[in-house]
């Protein structure tokens, strides 16, 4: 639960350095990081589907926005295909459909991440104006710490059960490992079948790197379950290896600089038309 504030882009790698040191992770295994905005204090590490609506209105029941999820994610499957420069093949589609619609904004249970340290400071300042109006939030992980507390937590073991139930009565429709696929959205008949229900805590997903935006920002994905505060409530133990490096908002224009000077820019996190547009535009706002 460590909380450092960082000013200078040497010291926030300083930083990261120490937390890696104390947690004893090897040089060789990554970290995770995660940017979010210091204004949601309420919301921090939660999914977009989770997160309150921004007038504060109360949200509506976990079933509800699984239902409204399950349609967004057929609507993006059933549109997206003519869209996208991934092309739906097989089973493929399925997932990737789902990752490419949270990467364009579709409210999802996907938590992205990076294991890019610079890419998510990036994240983290790139989009604030000059003088900021509020400081920034990089989360740090050890997704090998995590992964072992998914793997003893019961409802772990509750998922693979139910799954292999479901494919001893359809062993021709699924396979015996694929139970991982109870995190998709699904449709309004498999919603029926208790077997099929979503799991509560989440998985971490190593997702093929379906776009070049995906790629070049090194994504890193963790997809909830129908609890959206399981991973915030866990961060409170005191041997949680998740930490938290606060970034002010005087600190902002000196870190985009470093950055700059880094190389790491909009146009190399977001290797498009866009990405390129915005990094322009960063540019005329600092001449003007």
């Amino acid at each position: 639960m460590a909380i450092t504030e960082v000013s200078p882009l040497g010291q926030y790698l300083s930083e990261v350095r120490a937390i890696r040191k104390r947690w004893k992770v090897p040089k060789s295994d990554e970290l995770w990081f995660r940017a979010e905005d210091s204004s949601h204090r309420k919301t921090h590490l939660q999914p977009g589907l989770y997160r309150p609506k921004e007038n504060g209105a109360r949200l509506p029941s976990t079933p509800s926005l699984l239902e409204l999820e399950n349609h967004l994610y057929e609507e993006f499957s059933r549109m997206g295909t003519q869209l996208s420069d991934a092309r739906a093949q097989s089973d493929d589609w399925e997932w990737d459909s789902y990752f490419l619609m949270q990467h364009h904004g579709v409210p999802t249970r996907l938590l992205d991440w990076s294991d890019g340290a610079l890419i998510a400071l990036n994240f983290a300042v790139g989009n604030k104006g000059t003088p900021a109006r509020s400081g920034a939030k990089i989360f740090v992980m050890d997704p090998y710490w995590l992964l072992k507390e998914i793997a003893k937590h019961p409802d772990r073991a509750d998922a693979k059960s139910r799954w292999k139930q479901y494919w001893e009565k359809n062993p021709h429709d699924v396979y015996e490992s694929d139970w991982d696929r109870l995190y998709l959205p699904s449709d309004e008949e498999d919603d029926e079948d208790p077997l099929l229900a979503t799991p509560v805590i989440p998985i971490l997903w190593d997702s093929p790197h379906v776009t070049r935006r995906v790629a070049a920002q090194r994504s890193r994905f963790m997809i909830f379950g129908t609890d959206p505060k399981w991973l915030s409530q866990l961060r409170k133990n005191p041997d949680a290896r998740i930490a938290m490096i606060s970034i002010p908002p005087a600190s902002v224009p000196s870190i985009k600089q470093e950055l700059r000077d880094a190389g790491v820019t909009e146009s190399v996190v977001f290797p498009d038309l866009d990405g390129l547009g915005r990094e322009l535009k960063q540019r005329w706002n600092a001449r003007r």
